[in-house]
């Protein structure tokens, strides 16, 4: 993978992965393997489906099929892009930040795990009730970043 953790408040017991695709640079049954080894009980993919298709087949078959042993929700944006449903990424970002609270694993991912990565992540934790600046401090501490102004001003924004 490797999945990088975000530090969440004290008072959250759940943990936030981040991640590149799974299955883009690593064999899709290696993913699985990590998943289950760290708990995942949540995937968050932020790529449009072209994109899940092109970069990593396996994982985009899995999908189609049904069959992840993980829950799956999917959020596109676009590469350097904001979220395509607005009101649907506000929406599923706080259900991320319930499930936290009630102590679940969740993996967010984008293609390489960076900037719609790191924009969604910043989202969660302000979900979670920190400020933009500590969100943003905790996403770059975990490898992660929004990519440009717009990336930037959709955490300040949410």
């Amino acid at each position: 993978m490797p999945a990088r953790a975000v530090e969440l408040p004290a008072d959250v017991p759940g943990r936030l992965w981040l991640a590149s695709m799974p299955g883009r640079f690593e064999p899709w049954p290696e993913f699985l393997a990590e998943a289950h080894r760290l708990g995942i009980g949540r995937v968050v993919s932020l790529t449009p489906r072209a994109e899940l298709a092109e970069l990593s087949p396996a994982y985009h078959a899995a999908v189609l099929a049904g069959k992840l042993p993980f829950a799956w929700s999917h959020l596109p944006m676009r590469n350097f892009g904001l979220p395509e449903d607005i009101v649907g990424f506000r929406q599923e970002v706080r259900a991320l930040a319930t499930a936290l609270r009630q102590g679940d694993t969740v993996l967010l991912h984008c293609a390489a795990g960076m900037g719609r990565t790191g924009s969604a992540a910043a989202c969660v934790l302000k979900a979670l009730g920190l400020d933009t600046p500590q969100a943003l401090r905790k996403v770059r501490e975990a490898g992660s970043n929004p990519q440009n102004a717009e990336q930037s001003g959709l955490v300040e924004w949410f």
